[in-house]
């Protein structure tokens, strides 16, 4: 929804390093050896521990509490994990928290929310209402074109 005002990849197929290792340094590795200026990435939320590793400026789209709970089902490592990343991004410095029904309830908003975030200019794209997974952007590493 980014991509005519910067270029834009969503979990990128190197990403999915940073989820198969428990090594931190690693981690922080993967993505400073992946950075590109001018490039905005959309992480998996399996990588948000990294967050407070990185400098830079970050967004975080989260779930309602009660909604997130009511899709664990009782799984209390689950729970446990979700506030893990909760505490991650809280440390992490120059982060825009964004509530996904705020994202959703207007979109061109949100997105100029982010760009005033990134210190971007704000380009609009013809077709905003698109699910990234459906539409085969994800675990690409070539930046979205819409």
């Amino acid at each position: 929804m980014l991509s005519s005002s910067v270029d834009t990849i969503t979990e990128p197929k190197w990403s999915h390093d940073i989820v198969s290792t428990n090594d931190m340094t690693k981690k922080i590795q993967l993505i400073k050896d992946n950075h590109k200026d001018h490039l905005l990435v959309k992480y998996s939320s399996l990588c948000t521990e990294v967050a407070p590793n990185i400098d830079g400026k970050k967004v975080f789209l989260f779930r309602n509490i009660l909604d997130h709970l009511n899709k664990l089902q009782g799984n209390i490592q689950e729970a446990k994990f979700w506030l893990y990343r909760w505490n991650n991004l809280l440390e992490s410095s120059d982060v825009l928290c964004m509530s996904f029904e705020q994202f959703m309830e207007d979109k061109h908003k949100a997105c100029k929310e982010i760009c005033k975030h990134f210190e971007i200019e704000y380009k609009p794209v013809k077709d905003i209402d698109f699910h990234v997974k459906q539409a085969g952007y994800n675990h690409n590493d070539n930046p979205i074109r819409i």
